[in-house]
């Protein structure tokens, strides 16, 4: 819906069916956001959920222009997200992040202009998405944990550090596990190391 010119909410869930039957898959949109004028209810018959809308997530994800696939258009989704990588679908996730260009200057001393992330490295900063470490490098090859995707996704919904209880992680997967961000995502512990497959999964409750 980041196309469209008006925000739009949506929400999306499944039906269950009396016997056997599988779920039926509901989609709940409505715009503009603020003042809704109209609504609009999808019902797929026996359209299930959990890991079946791992298509529909995929396509969606891609749709949105958050992930890109290789130059096969393969998503290589049991592959690791690296930190550069994560920060990419984090900007582009946000009003307008598809249309970053390279970085003004070199954001990180790791992170020179010339890098292909350096604008959305740049931009993700600029949003108080993400920080370097205490080094002064931002380390855009490190794999990313599911307590960093989380804590970036969660700044996405305008969440910041006075919403969260306890010691960090705990407050943050609190949130996390609450509004079921969580739906599809395999990494359990908060150090486990999210795949691309994570990410989609992060990105799609996210935008839904």
């Amino acid at each position: 819906f980041q196309s469209l010119p008006v925000q739009v909410g949506a929400k999306t869930g499944s039906a269950q069916v009396d016997g056997e039957e599988t779920s039926n898959a509901v989609l709940v949109c409505f715009a503009p956001y603020e003042d809704p004028e109209i609504a609009l209810a999808v019902v797929v018959e026996q359209g299930g959920s959990g890991s079946s809308l791992g298509t529909v997530a995929a396509q969606v994800i891609q749709a949105l222009g958050i992930m890109a696939g290789d130059d096969r258009g393969n998503l290589n989704l049991e592959s690791p997200v690296t930190r550069a990588e994560f920060i990419t679908m984090a900007v582009k996730a946000l009003p307008g992040g598809g249309e970053i260009g390279q970085a003004a200057t070199s954001p990180y001393p790791d992170v020179p202009r010339s890098h292909w992330a350096s604008g959305y490295v740049e931009a993700g900063g600029a949003a108080g998405l993400v920080s370097g470490y205490t080094d002064g490098t931002f380390r855009p090859n490190r794999e990313i944990s599911l307590a960093e995707g989380v804590t970036i996704a969660l700044q996405l919904l305008g969440y910041g550090p006075s919403d969260f209880s306890g010691a960090y992680p705990t407050g943050q997967l609190a949130m996390y596990h609450s509004l079921k961000l969580d739906q599809g995502v395999t990494a359990a512990g908060p150090s486990t190391l999210l795949t691309r497959q994570d990410a989609m999964y992060l990105f799609y409750n996210l935008m839904t």
